[in-house]
């Protein structure tokens, strides 16, 4: 198991234009908590726990020095900013590494599934992460999936499933599933829309219209020289 270690300082106020004035600085703050110890206000570098959330996750042992004194941690949760998604505020539970403790161990989905590959099938995750019981020495940093089990559209994995050493006790429920294959649903194609239809009609319409416009000043033309034909010969006998 790799070792993490991460420096951190304590804090003895907890005043908000403070914890602005630790962000500022490049810095984030946090708390310790659990077996045997009171709830401790820290601060660490924001670089340094950057790389350790991106190295240890949440289901990697810690050891946090404070003040020339070792804690062994894990991370309990942080928090992000909701918009620049920067860490904000981290908790680490200290643990006893002589009893078990509980957390949450991440899946990381490997292999190549037969029916995605061969028949078009599509993996849906349904589990990403599991609950667990087990001493520190003995905690996972993950667990894989060996998703080319799946070999038929329909299969599924569930928690029964996984592969965990006898020392780790899965806590979910050995029924849920953590992942299937389904079939993907087929594009439809666009049906033809009642403006397209409406634009023929309209064009049919504009075309009649144009043609009875059309006729009607071919008839009134040729009324008005049968009429003026008419009236000339009687204006040269008035004459």
């Amino acid at each position: 198991m790799a070792e993490f270690i991460l420096e951190a300082n304590e804090r003895q106020v907890d005043k908000q234009s403070q914890l602005s004035e630790i962000r500022d600085n490049s810095r984030v703050p946090g708390v310790v908590y659990g077996f045997s110890q009171k709830p401790l206000s820290i601060d660490v570098a924001y670089k340094e726990l950057l790389d350790i959330l991106n190295e240890a996750g949440t289901s990697n042992i810690i050891t946090l020095k404070i003040g020339g004194k070792d804690f062994k941690v894990i991370v309990r949760e942080y928090q992000q900013h909701p918009v620049t998604d920067k860490l904000t505020h981290v908790d680490f539970m200290a643990i006893d590494e002589k009893r078990e403790l509980t957390t949450v161990v991440p899946l990381e989905f490997v292999g190549t599934s037969k029916a995605v590959r061969e028949q078009g099938g599509m993996l849906n995750v349904k589990n990403d992460q599991v609950n667990v019981r087990c001493l520190p020495q003995n905690l996972p940093a993950k667990i894989e999936v060996d998703v080319a089990l799946l070999a038929e559209m329909g299969q599924k994995l569930v928690i029964s499933d996984l592969q965990v050493d006898e020392k780790v006790t899965i806590l979910n429920n050995p029924n849920d599933p953590v992942i299937t294959v389904i079939v993907p649903k087929k594009i439809k194609l666009a049906a033809p829309t009642s403006t397209e239809e409406g634009g023929e009609e309209g064009t049919e319409g504009a075309e009649g219209e144009a043609k009875e416009g059309a006729e009607g000043e071919a008839k009134e033309g040729a009324e008005g020289e049968a009429k003026e034909g008419a009236d000339k010969p009687a204006e040269e006998k008035k004459a």
